[in-house]
């Protein structure tokens, strides 16, 4: 009887859980930008001929990523499945944007410390240049507890 109550919490938990998990999911069709919250890097990644390794003549591919504070997971995209939990996210900026020249300059001063994004067009990563699981394209982004930068 104890084992049978168990099993009715360890199952009622599990089920919480995930849905707790789909109600948090980001939607990349929504049309208010998207806000992330993490720590922000600039790494290095192994592009074509054969994405395996720079060392070995692969083309290096830098890359901003945010490590998020929580995982979280996304839909909306044919790439993206919602039942996948990810913490890193691939920032892209538009050059040609109005504002864009700024925006890459204050990603490249914020590396390595907390910050906020804002991003739109998100999407699932769908090839070997796609470095995280999501990527969006960097609308406004501030360090932890400071004001908008690259605006």
């Amino acid at each position: 009887m104890q084992q049978k109550k168990w099993l009715v919490v360890v199952i009622c938990t599990a089920l919480n859980v995930g849905a707790q998990a789909r109600a948090a999911c980001v939607d990349v069709r929504q049309t208010e930008p998207l806000s992330f919250k993490g720590t922000l890097s600039r790494q290095v990644f192994p592009g074509p001929p054969n994405y395996e390794d720079v060392r070995k003549g692969d083309t290096p591919e830098r890359a901003f990523i945010i490590k998020l504070d929580a995982p979280i997971c996304a839909t909306g995209d044919e790439f993206l499945d919602s039942s996948e939990a990810f913490d890193t996210v691939q920032l892209l900026v538009d050059n040609s944007a109005k504002g864009g020249p700024a925006l890459l300059s204050s990603l490249t001063r914020l590396i390595g410390k907390r910050v906020q994004v804002m991003a739109s067009s998100g999407f699932g990563a769908e090839n070997g240049h796609h470095h995280a699981p999501l990527l969006a394209t960097v609308v406004s982004i501030t360090a932890d507890g400071a004001g908008a930068a690259g605006r």
